[in-house]
């Protein structure tokens, strides 16, 4: 009896590890906002993750969270699909495109094209904070490192994010001074998944396993999905990480989100 109970209690702390986010917590204060506008402060007259959306944040005070992704000559661009299928209308897959092809995808037919982080990190110029998620597919390594260099040169304010955990590891291996979130979502998203794999890594984020090799300062959360008797964030929130929420759509959900969260992703409307 004694050996079983000592097996459970050693499977519920190696449990527990496995969920700790980064101790001993650190300051986000430096960030110096909580809420930021999902791909820009964009409408139907500014696409999203546009130049224009940037530079409307920018003017509002909001921070700004926005997608990276890398092109297949090793450019940093800003969109968040994987293709350009729905914002241009043409279909091509980012990481195998040359920035060159890509310049040609008007977004929505707006005259604008699909920006560069570089044209990004000129618009926002250190004036408010970004949220940086990192999108990968099979380029992790080349992706966080060259994403890595173009930071270093950056004075501003700012943190990354990802659902892919090799990404958080990434920068908490080679980059710990950034500050880092594992984006993630409850096992009710699980299915919205295209294909097994795709629902296995939804499964996989679900769990919150993640964490053992991420080690994340925040947790960057979809607020409708969080349920009350989710056992992974349950554990997570003892340890009282700093907490993101996505995507808040009105002042309702904003409401009924603050008392759970640090800082809030917006789009649709201004919470202030």
């Amino acid at each position: 009896m004694w050996i079983a109970l000592l097996i459970i209690l050693l499977l519920l702390a190696a449990y527990v590890f496995m969920l700790m986010p980064r101790l001993p917590r650190r300051s986000i204060a430096h960030l110096k906002a909580k809420y930021f506008a999902h791909r820009g402060l964009w409408d139907e007259n500014m696409p999203e993750n546009s130049l224009s959306a940037f530079q409307a944040a920018v003017d509002a005070g909001y921070g700004i969270e926005l997608d990276v992704h890398l092109t297949k000559d090793g450019h940093l661009v800003v969109h968040h699909d994987d293709s350009t299928k729905r914002l241009c209308g043409v279909d091509y897959v980012i990481s195998q495109t040359d920035l060159q092809t890509l310049r040609t995808c008007q977004l929505h037919d707006s005259g604008e094209t699909i920006p560069t982080f570089d044209e990004v990190l000129e618009v926002v110029d250190g004036k408010v904070p970004l949220m940086v998620e990192v999108k990968v597919e099979k380029n992790v390594d080349a992706l966080c490192s060259t994403l890595w260099e173009r930071l270093k040169a950056y004075d501003g304010p700012l943190c990354m994010e990802s659902f892919d955990p090799r990404a958080v590891s990434w920068f908490r291996k080679n980059a710990p001074q950034v500050i880092r979130g594992q984006l993630a979502f409850n096992h009710t998203r699980v299915q919205r998944g295209a294909t097994p794999a795709k629902r296995r890594l939804n499964l996989f984020i679900a769990s919150m396993f993640q964490n053992v090799i991420a080690r994340p300062d925040f947790i960057s959360y979809e607020a409708a999905t969080e349920s009350p008797h989710s056992v992974p964030m349950n554990i997570i929130r003892l340890f009282r990480p700093h907490m993101a929420c996505w995507t808040i759509r009105s002042k309702e959900e904003l409401e009924a989100a603050k008392n759970r969260y640090d800082l809030f992703i917006f789009e649709g409307f201004r919470p202030l």
